[in-house]
């Protein structure tokens, strides 16, 4: 393995390229200047495209959260799903404004900060993008600790440009936030395991937390690494150093489990949880987990359901687990990764650090089938994409130790390694290229929201197949169509009161729609409700009849 000797912060010792310790200092001006960089990246590409116009649907829940959260209302929101209706009934909290709790905290904060000092749609956009800008940086350092500078710098250009940097970190999505704590968090644990230095850590994976819950699930195997690292300095200084890590992470949970206790009456209730378990399961039309008027305890299905349940992971690990390396859209360099787990696998020396990198990788993909597949992301799943930048990182440092090891030319390696960063930024290309194109998309919305703006109000509920849009463009409360008509009066006449039915075909998730075909097309009523409008998408909007 390569001999490079690198340092912690306070002149100690750290773990650099193949594990040495040595006193050197991080290149805090080579950072600044990817930092400056990547910021620039940035501006240009936002520039360019449009995605933080037309926000995705969950960035449109944030939205719509983080309007309740700027106006003093704390983390409550406009926008809900049938799923979480029925899951407050049974807690009496169905009147809205809902809890937010399909959301996670921390990009509702941001876009509510940030709507103080910008536009909403640039807010959104900022609330990922401060996080992928400074995530370069770090991704940059990970890479120049472990590999070199030539490392480092292979490791931030291609995270910049592929779909895990630059198309996230426009979109408020969440994947920025996480992959600055994992990146803020691999790069700590390459430096002597301090108390200074736990602590710091696990603010990381606090802000991750906020940002992510998946890093609860993470943070075990982060406490292990901790741990196991301290363990030469004795036990007691060792559990000293794991709980300042976990002090962060518990102060975040605690918070925002009380958060949820006030608005839901349950701490830390979460109806993601709830839907992502019950999704691809086959027992409902569609992807239409989230719009049955059931709400389920995640073991509490498993353990009705063992034989779906068994059959969704058979399901969702066979498509998924194959995909491994392209998450992130960092493929090329994740399979530097996967040749180097092979190699330590079979014996090589490493860094400690690569043995946590694999701990995640494995987590995620044995509990990845449980959840989910395929919803939204930009190449294997949102579930897997996090964690590629950093299995990446580690792929760049092991590429430059083969150059290396084999006495390449590191100018002519240049040439390679170049093309494999324009590979990886193909799709980012071709939005510079096409630029803004969500703008029809955009005039839809508008036609929808103008015409409930001008013959509704604020304080109506409006249940639509779009419902994250209502919420978002004109700012009404919405909640998502149940599967059936007769789950919506149910809903209707027992939990949410609606005034507005709006319906209309989502692409590839015709199911969700299929048994309310009959009212579209005015062949059956629905009772209480009467056709006001029909739009040139195919939408329909009905109208409670006795409003006054």
């Amino acid at each position: 393995m390569v001999d490079e000797r690198r340092s912690g912060p306070g002149g100690e010792g750290g773990e650099g390229a193949g594990g040495q310790e040595g006193p050197a200092r991080p290149p805090a001006r080579a950072a600044l200047i990817v930092l400056v960089l990547a910021a620039a990246v940035y501006a240009a590409y936002l520039a360019r495209t449009d995605f933080h116009v037309l926000p995705r649907e969950d960035t449109m829940e944030a939205v719509a959260a983080a309007r309740e959260l700027a106006a003093g209302r704390g983390f409550t929101t406009r926008a809900a799903v049938p799923s979480m209706v029925a899951g407050l009934a049974e807690r009496g909290r169905e009147d809205p404004p809902w809890p937010s709790a399909t959301r996670a905290p921390l990009p509702v904060m941001a876009i509510a900060a940030l709507t103080h000092v910008t536009s909403e749609p640039t807010a959104v956009a900022l609330s990922s993008g401060v996080f992928f800008v400074l995530s370069v940086p770090l991704v940059f350092l990970l890479g120049d600790r472990l590999g070199g500078r030539g490392a480092g710098a292979l490791a931030a250009c291609g995270y910049t440009l592929s779909p895990a940097g630059l198309w996230y970190g426009v979109t408020g999505l969440t994947e920025s936030s996480t992959i600055f704590a994992l990146a803020a968090v691999a790069y700590l644990f390459t430096f002597r395991l301090t108390w200074p230095v736990a602590l710091a850590a696990g603010g990381a994976v606090g802000i991750g937390y906020l940002g992510r819950s998946t890093m609860m699930l993470w943070a075990p195997l982060m406490v292990l690494f901790v741990l196991w690292r301290s363990w030469d300095a004795g036990w007691l200084r060792a559990v000293g150093r794991a709980l300042m890590f976990c002090i962060p992470l518990i102060i975040a949970m605690v918070w925002w489990g009380l958060q949820m206790q006030h608005l839901a009456g349950e701490f830390g209730y979460s109806a993601q949880q709830d839907i992502s378990t019950r999704r691809d399961t086959g027992l409902y039309p569609g992807r239409g987990s989230s719009h049955v008027l059931e709400s389920w305890g995640t073991l509490e299905f498993i353990r009705a359901h063992p034989g779906v349940m068994a059959r969704k992971y058979a399901r969702i690990a066979e498509r998924a687990w194959p995909d491994f390396v392209t998450m992130g859209g960092m493929a090329l360099l994740v399979a530097l990764f996967v040749a180097e787990m092979v190699v330590v696998l079979a014996g090589g020396k490493r860094v400690r650090l690569h043995w946590l990198v694999y701990a995640l990788a494995a987590e995620q993909l044995l509990l990845l089938p449980l959840a989910s597949y395929g919803h939204g992301g930009v190449s294997v799943n949102r579930y897997l994409d996090p964690l590629g930048p950093l299995c990446a990182t580690l792929g760049a440092a092991f590429g430059f130790e083969l150059l290396r090891r084999y006495g390449a030319s590191m100018r002519l390696a240049v040439i390679p390694l170049g093309l494999i960063v324009a590979l990886m930024a193909v799709p980012t290309l071709f939005d510079l290229a096409v630029g803004p194109y969500h703008q029809e998309a955009l005039e839809r919305a508008r036609t929808l929201a103008g015409y409930l703006s001008s013959h509704g109000s604020q304080d109506d509920v409006v249940v639509s197949t779009h419902h994250a849009l209502v919420a978002w463009s004109p700012g009404m409360y919405a909640i998502g169509l149940p599967l059936t008509p007769e789950q919506f009066l149910r809903m209707h006449e027992q939990m949410v009161p609606a005034d507005w039915v709006h319906i209309k075909h989502r692409p590839g998730n015709r199911g969700m729609t299929v048994a309310w075909e009959p009212i579209m097309a005015g062949e059956q009523p629905l009772p209480g409700f009467e056709i006001v409008k029909r739009f040139d998408d195919g939408g329909v909007l009905l109208r409670r009849t006795d409003r006054s």
